[in-house]
This record gives C-alpha cells, structure tokens and sequence, in this order.
C-alpha cells in the first residue's frame, strides 16, 4: 500500500481528492476540524461557486454542506500559491451564503505562508492535521489510509528539505520552494518584489524576486530544471538565473541591455561576490553561465532567460545542496541584485 499511495498521491489534487474520500468514508473528523454541528454533511469536489450574473465563477477544491446547506469552503495549496483572481470570486459566493470568514479555509501543508494568500482566510487547518483525524476513525479503511497517507507526507516534507537530488516527485520540489521563499523573502533586501513565478509567467515552478532599476529591472529566479534522470533529463535539479530587462522589452531589447552589463551578469562576478559557501554549491563557479548551444529562438541567442522576461545567466547548483543551502545561494543573489548600477 504503501508504494501504491507514493504512486498516487503526486499532485496537489491528488491530496485533495483522499481528503475528500476520506470525507465520503467517515465524515466526523471533518466535522470535528470545521466545528460544525451534528447533521448530515457531504462535500462537493472542485464546486462551481459564482456569486450571482455577471460575478467572477471559481473552483473551490472544497465546499461543505451540512444538512444540504452550504457551510463551509476550502482551497488546499500544498506548492502552488494563490492565482488570478480565485479568493475574489470565492469571496463573493461565500458572502452571498452569508459565510462568515472563520469559515474559510486555505490549507497548507504547513503554518508557512503561501504566495499571494488572501490574509482574510483562517489558516488553522493544515494537511496533515487533518488526515491525523482520521487516524482515530472507527472506519477502518479510512484509518489505515490516513496513517499511511501521514507516513508519504512526512517523508515529502524530509524531500523537501534535504538534498535536492532526493526529492522522488514534483511536489517535493513544490514544498522545497514554498519553504525557500518565505526564508529568503523576510530577510531579502528592500525594494526586493516576489512573485511565484517569472516576469514572463512561463516554464516549470519557481520563485522569481526582481528589482525596478532606472533602465528597467534586475531578476533573480531559482528554477526547476525537468526533466530528471534517469529519463534523459539532467543530474542538477535546480539553477539560479541571474538577469537584466526593459520593462515591457522585447528578446532583442533585454538582450542588448544585458550586452551593457555583461561581465556584471556572468555567473563568475556572483559567484565572487558571494564567497567561498557559494561557490562549493555552484557547478563550474569560475564559467561565465551564458549559452553556449545554438540558440533555440525563444530569447536572445546569447543568454539565459525569457522573451520579455529578462535575460543574463544560468548559476547551476550542484546536485546534493539541501533546503538550508539553497536559502543562502538565492539569499545571495538578492543581495546581488543590490550592486547592479545604470551604465
């Protein structure tokens, strides 16, 4: 059972539909976590909710009904961070229920904050702290699932913070940078802006930190490189890319901008900046961190980054570095971004 559940607890959804089952199970640990009163309460997976015509329409991952009368509403995020416009239409169906905000719910898997969370949302519930209730079940299934269900969670959170060549699926990765960027946000330089994601909102999962500059913007961003070996991907899961760009720039403008900074860009002037503790995490710390295969069109053909999202170098981190390493090589780089200065 236990291979069974690494297999297909994967995702974040995947969380959210065993809560929810073992809703379907035994639904008084559920009914013990929201506080709600003795009745007949059923959940609705991934509800419709939508205020009235013309309002904003959401998913909500969870609405609970007691007696078939809304109650309650949840939106687990276990790596993601609140997106669009989602709490905004959530709130606005959850006030025409006359919902108070005790019973609205962002569940983590932790008490770490969550990008872009609404602060209005009670944090109380955790995801472990809810399948824990069920570990005291008088259903049988639905307690054995729950304690092994605790079991694979634990051993995520141990990916998440230990070597990064451990992590066995994506959602480690997610928890891992979660973690990294409430760290490195509180002690990050000021003026430093996060986002979950980069200026050019694409590729895999990430954090992305930026600051405005007079001629546009400097960026640092911890990625996650996909795919892994053993299918053909690469050894070093995660990279820094250091990068300059034209607010509202195009490949060929970020490009020549970065043309201006480029010894300041290259992954050899971060890498002194930083020090020796850097240094010892970095593949090749003495290289310059700039593309050196035939450019695949997407961005300017000399550097790393994005069309209209930035362009420098990739500062690759060696494969073993844990959560603790990973803080002060971004932390770093923040720092880095400090010394840019306009030509």
């Amino acid at each position: 059972m236990t291979y069974g559940l690494t297999r297909l607890l994967r995702t974040e959804d995947d969380w959210s539909n065993l809560l929810c089952f073992l809703a379907e199970l035994d639904p008084e640990p559920l009914r013990s976590a929201l506080l709600l009163a003795p009745g007949t309460l059923n959940v609705w997976r991934e509800a419709r909710v939508k205020a009235g015509r013309g309002a904003s329409a959401g998913r909500a991952d969870f609405v609970v009904l007691l007696d078939d009368i809304e109650r309650s509403v949840m939106e687990v995020k276990l790596g993601a961070g609140a997106h669009g416009d989602q709490f905004a239409a959530y709130d606005a169906w959850a006030d025409a229920k006359g919902f108070p905000l005790s019973a609205r719910y962002l569940v983590g898997p932790n008490a770490d904050p969550i990008p872009n969370e609404p602060t209005h949302w009670s944090r109380r519930l955790t995801v472990p702290g809810l399948l824990s209730g069920w570990s005291r079940s008088t259903d049988d299934l639905a307690r054995l699932l729950s304690v092994r269900a605790l079991q694979q969670f634990t051993q995520l959170e141990a990916e998440a913070t230990g070597p990064a060549n451990e992590a066995s699926i994506a959602l480690s990765d997610a928890l891992r940078l979660r973690r990294l960027a409430s760290l490195t946000q509180a002690t990050a330089p000021p003026g430093t802006i996060f986002e979950p994601k980069q200026r050019s909102q694409t590729g895999a999962a990430n954090i992305c930190a930026w600051r405005e500059t007079a001629d546009g913007y400097v960026v640092a961003e911890i990625q996650r490189l996909n795919p892994r070996r053993p299918n053909g991907g690469t050894d070093t899961p995660f990279e820094i890319r250091i990068m300059v760009g034209v607010s509202g720039g195009t490949a060929e403008t970020d490009g020549e901008l970065a043309d201006q900074h480029r010894d300041w860009l290259a992954r050899c002037s971060f890498v002194q900046h930083a020090g020796s503790p850097v240094q010892e995490m970095v593949v090749a710390p003495e290289g310059h961190g700039f593309k050196t295969e035939k450019w695949n069109g997407k961005g300017h053909p000399e550097y790393y980054g994005y069309s209209g999202g930035g362009q420098g170098s990739s500062v690759v981190l060696q494969s073993t570095v844990d959560l603790k390493e990973m803080v002060t090589a971004f932390s770093a780089a923040l720092q880095y971004l400090t010394t840019y200065s306009e030509q």
